[in-house]
């Protein structure tokens, strides 16, 4: 769901929930190896869904795209290879609110991921915003990054939610 949300598709509101079902699968999960390859199946899956303009917007020929677009593909899947490890690791040591730092660590390994020789801002999450001004707005004050974040909290939010339904839990995802 969140790769739809980038541009050109449109459809940025599935960004606010469209993690969910990745924290259910972390959620059922325990082993380092189980964590990487979600991490390698998710992290395909989701820069393929938003970059897949590269292999034929590069001005040069098909293959040479196609493969340019495979190691875009697979360099920015190791992100949440990494995400992936460190949600491991939270989660061994914090069986019970290992979730709530989610959105910190992914919104440090955006910021993380746009610099250097092999930066690659554009997949941002804050990205999939575009259509909605006044939100978008807020990255006078925040940043992308801060839009980055709250995107993933509120995704966190629903998920403490549905995996305990008590009636505080809604007033904090409504607050």
């Amino acid at each position: 769901f969140v790769g739809l949300s980038h541009q050109p598709v449109g459809l940025g509101a599935l960004a606010w929930f469209g993690l969910v079902p990745l924290m259910f699968v972390y959620n059922r999960i325990t082993e380092l190896k189980h964590f990487i390859i979600v991490g390698f199946i998710w992290g395909h899956s989701y820069y393929v869904t938003i970059i897949f303009w590269l292999a034929t917007n590069i001005g040069t020929t098909p293959i040479i795209g196609f493969v340019s677009m495979l190691a875009a593909v697979c360099f920015l899947a190791l992100n949440i290879i990494g995400i992936s490890i460190i949600i491991w690791f939270l989660k061994k040591q914090y069986p019970k609110q290992w979730f709530w730092f989610f959105p910190i660590i992914w919104t440090s390994m955006e910021y993380v991921r746009s610099y250097g020789s092999l930066a690659f801002p554009w997949t941002a999450l804050a990205n999939t915003q575009l259509d909605f001004l006044i939100l978008v707005q807020n990255a006078e004050i925040t940043g992308m990054y801060g839009i980055s974040f709250w995107i993933v909290l509120v995704n966190i939010l629903i998920f403490n939610y549905l995996i305990y339904p008590f009636r505080e839990n809604a007033l904090i995802l409504f607050l």
